[in-house]
């Protein structure tokens, strides 16, 4: 596999398993010094387009056969495979639990020494909490912003390994018939003279 592809994979599945922990840590009890809603959505805008455009490009030009991808799937390494299929199902349990909790109010912030929060249902608009509602909140706003885009680059960079395998397969067939076609062009010596 190229060293594009693994660089790919690991920018891929290390920012993902950054965010799916942020994501999991807002279900702890308490208040953690977490980065904000804004931060994460930064994040996941600067590293989750360009690796998914990247990785778009890497299997437009690698050409998609499912069956293909499917055997290249199973040469991965086992620690790579489980890690990213891991990362996925966390991701996945994560998303579940985020709507399970979610709620119609987002958007905390702190105005005027006051707690805010703006409600979705109802009486829409900006509504004043106590604290531990604001906190409460703010949890529910990191975490959407975490998992959802923490899932998709878990999936980039498996997609990505598994383009990388199927295109490293087709270069050593390819290496292979040049071999073939080499040794069958020439000349046989050692033959006899009358």
């Amino acid at each position: 596999m190229r060293t594009s592809s693994k660089v790919h994979a690991v920018l891929a599945g290390g920012t993902s398993a950054l965010m799916l922990l942020v994501a999991g840590l807002t279900l702890l009890p308490g208040s953690l010094p977490l980065p904000s809603p804004r931060f994460l959505a930064l994040l996941s805008g600067v590293t989750l387009f360009p690796l998914m455009g990247w990785a778009f490009f890497r299997g437009l030009f690698g050409g998609f056969d499912r069956d293909l991808h499917r055997l290249a799937f199973r040469c991965l390494p086992g620690r790579p495979r489980l890690a990213l299929v891991a990362l996925i199902g966390a991701g996945v349990v994560l998303c579940a639990v985020d709507a399970a909790t979610s709620d119609s109010r987002q958007d905390a912030e702190v105005r005027d020494g006051r707690y805010v929060v703006f409600e979705t249902s109802g009486r829409r608009g900006t509504v004043e909490v106590d604290r531990r509602e604001y906190e409460a909140v703010r949890e529910g706003d990191q975490r959407g912003m975490a998992v959802i885009p923490g899932t998709a680059l878990a999936a980039v960079a498996l997609f990505v390994l598994v383009t990388g395998e199927v295109r490293r397969a087709d270069d050593e067939a390819v290496e292979a018939a040049k071999a073939v076609s080499t040794t069958s062009a020439a000349p046989a010596s050692g033959g006899t003279r009358s």
